[in-house]
């Protein structure tokens, strides 16, 4: 049975004896974290534009109730009186004519332009999330590769782009939206069986590291397997690094670029050596589907 102070000893060994490609490649990820990931916290302030409305609504029923007492007044009347024959004059209702059709194609496009707003939206929202699927989430994978990979030799920065260099990323790829899909919906449903599944898919991300071509029933499989009975303890381990989460914010996030980032990668992938091993001795899985990370795949 695996501790927290194991698993961040050695791994306080591992990313320290490659300290500056560690920190490069927490850099890389994070900041194409915050480009495909961001952009979710906005809200609006209903309260206010209720508000307005009602203002403007009150502020209107005034200016109704002032042009109705106005129509009892006798030179109110003979000034309606002439507006009345200028409207309806020849050159009136052609000038009324006009302004019509004016407004109607006014109207016609204005109706178009939102449509067209509207669908290009659309296509935008659609264009990220097929980039984050086939860029960033293969990134991800290949940063797990790398925090595994020193554990047991030399890794370059680039190797995080493993699975572009050998065309094997959209598998992978699919398969890790479909993790974020079944999280999001599980979290959707209640938020104790969200919290739930995204730890048993915690171990997917490492195990399409080591086998990029492994089936995706397999995966969660295997994850689920891993997981089981660990799900309190990797929780636990997650609340452990609060205390250098808060020292990051305070310093700016400094401390988390250049000792908590790659520190917390080293510990999960620790984790996984850890969970990895026993499902290996308890005969679940074997080195042919888990080849392991000594070379880049």
């Amino acid at each position: 049975m695996w501790t927290r102070a194991e698993l961040k000893e050695k791994a306080k060994i591992n990313f320290k004896r490659l300290y500056k490609q560690s920190v490069i490649v927490c850099i890389i990820v994070y900041l194409l974290g915050a480009i495909f990931d961001g952009g979710y916290n906005s809200t609006s302030n209903r309260v206010e534009n209720s508000v307005t409305y009602n203002q403007s609504q009150d502020s209107g029923d005034i200016y109704e109730n002032d042009a109705f007492d106005e129509e009892f007044n006798l030179e109110n009347k003979t000034h309606s009186v002439s507006e009345f024959t200028e409207k309806y004059s020849i050159g009136g209702v052609i000038e009324n004519f006009f302004e019509f059709i004016f407004n109607s194609i006014y109207n016609l496009f204005s109706g178009i332009s939102m449509a067209i707003i509207v669908v290009i939206s659309i296509c935008i929202a659609l264009i990220g999330v097929v980039l984050k699927v086939l860029i960033f989430n293969p990134i991800i994978i290949g940063k797990n590769n790398f925090f595994m990979g020193i554990r047991e030799d030399e890794r370059k920065v680039g190797d995080i782009f493993f699975l572009f260099k050998n065309s094997k990323f959209i598998k992978p790829a699919i398969t890790i939206f479909f993790v974020d899909l079944f999280t999001l919906l599980w979290t959707l449903l209640l938020i104790i069986p969200g919290i739930i599944k995204h730890y048993q898919y915690f171990m997917i991300e490492y195990i399409l590291s080591e086998n990029p071509d492994i089936d995706r029933k397999r995966a969660f499989e295997l994850s689920k397997y891993m997981m089981d009975g660990q799900i309190l303890e990797t929780f636990v381990l997650d609340l452990s690094f609060i205390g250098w989460d808060i020292l990051s914010s305070i310093t700016f996030g400094l401390v988390g670029i250049f000792y908590v980032n790659p520190y917390r990668e080293s510990t999960y992938a620790e984790l996984y050596a850890t969970l990895r091993e026993e499902a290996i001795q308890n005969g679940f899985t074997d080195v042919n589907e888990l080849p392991g990370f000594k070379t880049v795949l």
